[in-house]
Order: structure tokens, then sequence, then C-alpha cells
């Protein structure tokens, strides 16, 4: 007999959904109200306290978890029937800095609601996620008594700011987290309107590069005699990566595992669109003139290097003529398997050493490692057809261009098959002004969580 629809097979869960969603839109817009700034540590503690409430009243067993001296984690569980699988759910409560706050339409912490919008920094990301998590498990709380698989939830409040305490946490409370499977709720679906599912991360080293002069800054006139770091950083960055967009240090590619054919089958399925993307962008064409099925490979399986900032001496109005004494540039290694942080650190060094730039100072601010998940678990054929009732054919990404420690990290990390997908909607504005969701997509999204659990429990 063919399996019913969601909407017979949820019926209930959707009902309560749909009956509470006025409170449930209220409840998200005091969430979003809190001021979780990451790095803040007041504030995130006193966000963590809030998220406890939030879940608390949500039918969930939460408590605050400390982790060093970082943000605390949110670490909540429900049960469900015996002998039912076990899930590990991750989000964030931390959100990032809301500046430029002058060039927003409404104030940052204010939940506007304007047109069916929800405006505020976190109001996707990742607040709308969280609560998909909080209220689908209220859902099956309030209609059946209890969810149909065993469900433990991590929600930290570093992720803005490089996820600094979750290996510890994860190391300090292994037998906590054991699960069958991992999934994470961060972001959005695509400009389609359809989810993306990704079944994988990048992975990131990112480092600080110092180049340092005269013990101050000593005037321009002197430049003829004296070293001048912006220079001699500008150098160091010219000979690490051509114009040709190809990084120059010898061995960097060595290790890449190139795509699959299940990858290639999935990549040739994505429903992917150059002209909507650069549209976005403002832009008339990708790097190195890719399009199509190319610009997907190299955007998920080549790797990539971005200068993120670089500062040194005046930058102020009209003229100051100095030599600055410093210079510092921030540069991310955007990493794909098999490669990894600690080799590219390595490259790096002997890069620099070997091209006589011995002097340049090399820090590591943060890194990720690489992350892949099979598609064939179950884990994915419940996102997936979760996805499919509720939204259409999802896009189902064999990796992602982003490095978080997201599902895939997760499972990864803990031995068991991990997925990540979000519920927010396309273009919410993501880390810029004026971020939003709309409350279709919160409803939508909390349907989303609960479609996934009963599929799950099901495979």
């Amino acid at each position: 007999m063919p399996e019913a629809p969601a909407a017979e097979r949820l019926a209930d869960v959707h009902a309560y959904v749909d009956a509470n969603a006025a409170r449930i839109v209220d409840e998200h817009c005091d969430f979003v109200r809190q001021e979780t700034l990451t790095g803040h540590l007041d504030k995130v503690r006193a966000g963590a306290e809030y998220t406890v409430r939030l879940a608390q009243r949500s039918g969930w067993q939460a408590e605050i978890v400390e982790a060093g001296e970082l943000a605390p984690i949110v670490f909540a569980q429900r049960q469900g029937p015996p002998g039912a699988k076990t899930v590990l759910l991750y989000s964030h409560y931390d959100v990032i800095s809301p500046e430029p706050v002058d060039q927003w339409t409404y104030p940052p912490f204010s939940a506007t609601r304007v047109d069916g919008r929800i405006y505020g920094r976190g109001a996707t990301d990742s607040k709308a996620n969280i609560m998909a998590f909080l209220k689908s498990i209220e859902a099956y709380a309030a209609t059946r008594g209890q969810p149909p698989v065993n469900l433990k939830l991590m929600l930290e409040g570093e992720e803005e700011r490089g996820s600094g305490n979750l290996p510890r946490f994860m190391d300090e409370n292994e037998d906590r987290l054991r699960a069958d499977a991992a999934l994470s709720f961060d972001g959005g679906v695509y400009p389609t309107g359809v989810p993306k599912i990704g079944l994988g991360t990048s992975g990131m080293l990112y480092v600080e590069l110092t180049c340092r002069g005269a013990r101050t800054e000593l005037h321009s006139a002197q430049a003829r005699l004296y070293l001048n770091p912006a220079w001699r950083l500008t150098w160091a960055l010219a000979s690490i990566k051509g114009p040709d967009e190809r990084v120059l240090i010898d061995g960097f590619y060595d290790d890449i595992q190139p795509p699959s054919e299940q990858d290639h089958r999935l990549m040739k399925a994505m429903p992917w669109s150059d002209e909507r993307l650069l549209q976005d962008a403002g832009l008339e064409s990708f790097l190195t003139g890719v399009r199509g099925l190319s610009a997907i490979e190299r955007l998920l399986f080549q790797p990539g290097l971005a200068i993120c900032g670089f500062h040194s001496g005046f930058a102020g109005e009209g003229p100051k003529a100095v030599i600055p004494n410093i210079a510092t540039a921030k540069l991310e290694f955007r990493i794909v398997p098999d490669q990894t942080p600690e080799r590219t650190l390595e490259l790096l060094r002997r890069h620099l050493d070997r091209h006589g730039f011995g002097d340049v100072q090399v820090d590591v601010v943060s890194t990720v490692e690489t992350a892949k998940t099979d598609p064939h678990a179950a884990i994915v054929d419940a996102v997936v057809a979760a996805a499919r009732e509720l939204y259409g054919e999802p896009m189902l990404k064999p990796t992602e261009e982003y490095a978080g420690l997201q599902g895939a990290w997760l499972g990864q990390r803990l031995g068991i098959p991990g997925v990540q997908t979000g519920v927010g909607p396309p273009g919410f504005h993501g880390h810029a002004v004026d971020e939003f969701v709309t409350e279709e997509h919160l409803i939508k999204g909390i349907k989303y969580a609960a479609g996934i659990f009963d599929h799950y429990a099901r495979t």
C-alpha cells in the first residue's frame, strides 16, 4: 500500500502548528529581540538562559552546560518511544553583529513585522531554525504525547565566531551525544523556494599574516631607505596566488579527492541558475569564466583562497605622509577533501620561507575539517522525503561551499551520518542589513522538522 501523504499522516501535528501559529510568531519575535551578540558573554549568557526557558515551555528537558570561558551550550532532550532511534540536532543561538546599524530600515533587534515578514538580526540565522526544532516537538507532545524518535538538541553560542567551544564540549560529553544520526538546521532555502540539503562541508584554514617594519611609523620621505611592511606583505600575497586564480603554493593541490560519479550525478540534478546568482551578486560572470556544471564543481570541489581583509598605515581622508610600521592581512583557505588545515598551514609556511618571506608571521585564527556523508544514509532519505512533501524536489548538494560545524561535520566526528538544511526564506539577508524571516517560512519550517522525524522513525 502506498504511503499516505504528509497532509494525512501528520494532519494532527500540522493542525496544531496552524492553530498556534499566531502565538508561535509572537514567541519568535520575542526570541529575536534577545540581543545574543556573538562575543559579548553577558548577552549570550542571558540569551542561553532565555533559550532554555523557551525550550522548556516547548516541552523539552533543557539546561545550560558550561564549555570553558566561552558562551555556554544549551543542551535539551526529548524522549520518543522505547527502542526508537536517536537524532542529534544542532543549531546556534548567537547572532552576528548588526553593523552598520544606521542602514537598517528597522532597528535590528526590534523584530518589526511588515507584510508577513519579521525583520531582525537572527530572524532566520539561526533563530527561525531553532524554533523549527523546538515547536515541532511541542506539536508532537500536544497531539501524540511524544515525538516518534529520541532527540538531543545542542545549541551553541559561538558559531558566528568559529565555534571555539564546540569541539571541547563534544569531547567532554561524548556519552551524552550518542545518536544514530546528526541533523543541523541553519540558513535558508534555495532561491527557487526548495530546501538545500547538504551532505558535506568544505574545510577552512583562516590565518592572519603580519609583516613588521620600524619601531614606529616613519615619514614617507624615508621610503627610499626603510622597509615598508605594506609593500612587503603585498609581495608575499602576490607570491601565493596568481591572476589566473590558481594558488601557487607547491603541493597545495596534491591531496585533493576528485568528485565521485555519485557526486557528479547530484551536481547535475541541482537546480542551478547562473543568471539568478550573477544577478543577485550584480556581476556579469564567475571567476575563470565557468558556467553551469563547471561552476558547481568549482564551487564545491575545488579549493579557494580569499583575502578577507588588509590593514596598514593611514586610511583616513586627506594625505598623511607615513611609512606604516606594520601590515596585516586575513586569509581564508577554503579546502576540500582530502586537504587538511594542518597540511595547508605547513605548506603555506614552507612557501613563504622558500620565497624569502620568512619574516612574515603566520597566526592561525580558525580551522575546520572537511566532512562528507553517504547520500544513501537513512537520515538523508528522511530529510529529502520531508522536503519533497512540503516544498517540492529539494536541492541535494553532495557537499557545500560553506565550512561550518554543521550536521555532516558533527556526524563525521561522532562516526554517524549527518546532514544539514535550513528553513529561512530565499534572500533572507543573513549577516547583512534587514535580515528577515517570513511568517510562512517559519511555520512551514516547523512542519518540515516534524516531517523529518516522522520519516526517519519509519526508515
